[in-house]
């Protein structure tokens, strides 16, 4: 009997989840180790988000990419940021919501040496990230998206260690809401 009240919970709980997705744009100033000196460069990049769950709490899952050039350089980095959406107050009109998570990093540079193109690229970096957001509800099913968010860099250099991220999107509901 315990099994099937946990299952009826389960599936009741999964009918009432939502899927929301939602085509990110945004800037974020990231630490440059090359070429040589390093610096801090702000980048802009697209992307796509999706979160699944309840309106208090979901998990999100987002993909973007920039691509960069500087001094002679091609960079192409790729995010993915696996967190969860933590949504404490909720009116019709706004929410206010905090996410946090890991993002995993690879970058890429494409430069010339001697005529040649040449490319080198890092392997994934993982670092966890924290932030907040607002969203704008227009209709049932649709929403405009800000959000700020900070990145460990363990690159970067003492007081440096965060890169700071700011997204503007929309999203779209899909659900039984």
């Amino acid at each position: 009997m315990k099994a099937l009240i946990v299952l009826f919970t389960l599936c009741t709980s999964a009918i009432a989840a939502e899927l929301k997705i939602e085509p990110v744009y945004g800037f974020e100033r990231t630490y440059r180790e090359q070429p040589a000196p390093a610096r801090y460069k702000t980048e802009i990049f697209t992307g796509i988000r999706g979160t699944y769950g309840f309106e208090f709490l979901a998990g999100e899952l987002e993909l973007n990419q920039a691509i960069s050039d500087d001094n002679d350089v091609k960079y192409t980095t790729q995010n993915l940021l696996i967190g969860a959406r933590l949504t404490p107050g909720q009116s019709d009109i706004y929410n206010i919501y905090f996410r946090s998570g890991m993002r995993a990093k690879k970058e890429s540079r494409e430069y010339k040496v001697n005529g040649e193109n040449r490319t080198t690229s890092d392997g994934v970096q993982w670092d966890p990230y924290a932030g907040a957001g607002l969203t704008l509800n227009l209709i049932n099913i649709f929403a405009l998206n800000t959000s700020a968010t900070l990145v460990f860099n363990r690159d970067a250099e003492g007081a440096e260690r965060y890169d700071t991220r700011y997204t503007f999107g929309f999203s779209i509901k899909f659900g039984n809401k």
